[in-house]
């Protein structure tokens, strides 16, 4: 247990802040998180509060990770296989390594990776899973189907996962005095409810729950300024995808997620029109480029307001995957998908 009077910062990762998208660009011989881990620490040491901030990864999120990476490689391996057994070319030649137990490979990549980043200068732990004592807590949540134990349809799956994991959150914190944490978490299930059942079971400490990259660095400034105000410097903005930026906030990037059929916009004979919003952008990664194209992974929030016959109104929030390709200086999105199956609930 921490010392009494002693404040300790620390912030949480949720899985679906850290996850891959396999789909768009895969290296399944090796283990890592999304950019937006090393984005955050990147936060971190620029306002030189590493020593006080402890990065935290929960055991349901290592998992969940593994699980993830496991399924996509034998999905992904599949595909690849069916598409190279159909195609020959004189200028390639493909062989086929020995079978390997992968499971057992990629969790010794893991192993390596939690290494890998517990060596460097800022402090990463795992949060255990919740023990016995919280099975009880857990159990009431899923016959009252209490947060986060609901979701879209009220998924039970996703459900005991999320709940595993805000129990294992809430036994790190009653274990700890003075925290001060900010959870990073995309997922709707995390909400003021949450918040509230916090601030009544865990004393002198709080909780920040942030849903983009923009959030966390808010809270981490206000940290820095609360440690050492004398010192602190804000995180410098750094522009170096700038133009997509712009035109990720741009009237073209809306008209062609509405235009171009994704199946991301609701159709009815009840909608009479439909309006696109940028909530967020979480994530941008360069995926390829040359002399001509850049080709970019792009994770937004996105939010879509429908109007309807009656002249009522109905509303969506959702995870938004995109692939967009940069050529002669235009920008195309190429493809766009839900990220989870869980949105926020449309409000009439």
């Amino acid at each position: 247990m921490s010392s009494s009077n002693e404040i300790m910062y620390c912030l949480i990762f949720d899985t679906n802040a850290l996850f891959q998208a396999y789909e768009k660009k895969a290296d399944f011989t090796t283990f890592s998180f999304n950019s937006t881990f090393e984005n955050v620490i990147d936060m971190i040491n620029q306002l030189d509060i590493y020593n006080q901030v402890t990065v935290a990864i929960p055991s349901v999120v290592w998992s969940e990770m593994e699980k993830q990476i496991i399924e996509k490689h034998n999905e992904l391996l599949s595909t690849y296989k069916s598409t190279i057994s159909k195609k020959r070319f004189p200028e390639y030649s493909i062989q086929e390594n020995p079978d390997i137990d992968y499971p057992e490979y990629i969790k010794n990549k893991i192993a390596e990776y939690k290494k890998e980043i517990s060596a460097g200068m800022n402090k990463v732990i795992e949060i255990p899973i919740a023990s016995s004592n919280r099975f009880e807590s857990i159990i009431n949540r899923a016959f009252g189907k209490l947060p986060p134990f609901e979701g879209k349809d009220k998924k039970s799956d996703k459900g005991f996962k999320d709940a595993l994991l805000w129990e294992s959150i809430l036994e790190f914190s009653l274990t700890h005095c003075n925290l001060k944490i900010i959870y990073y978490s995309k997922d709707n299930a995390f909400g003021e409810s949450l918040l509230k059942e916090f601030a009544e079971n865990v004393s002198n400490s709080s909780l920040f729950i942030c849903k983009n990259e923009s959030e966390v660095k808010v809270q981490l400034e206000a940290w820095a300024k609360e440690i050492d105000k004398y010192s602190y410097q804000p995180i410098e903005e750094f522009d170096e995808n700038q133009e997509i930026l712009d035109w990720l906030k741009s009237g073209d990037f809306l008209a062609q997620i509405i235009d171009r059929n994704f199946d991301l916009v609701e159709k009815g004979r009840l909608i009479t029109s439909t309006t696109a919003h940028l909530i967020s952008i979480d994530n941008i990664e360069s995926l390829s480029s040359n002399e001509n194209a850049i080709e970019y992974y792009i994770e937004v929030a996105l939010q879509f307001i429908y109007e309807l016959k009656d002249g009522g109104k109905t509303k969506d929030t959702i995870n938004v995957g995109i692939n967009v390709k940069m050529l002669d200086d235009a920008y195309s999105v190429e493809d766009a998908y839900r990220m989870d199956e869980d949105e926020i609930e449309s409000e009439s």
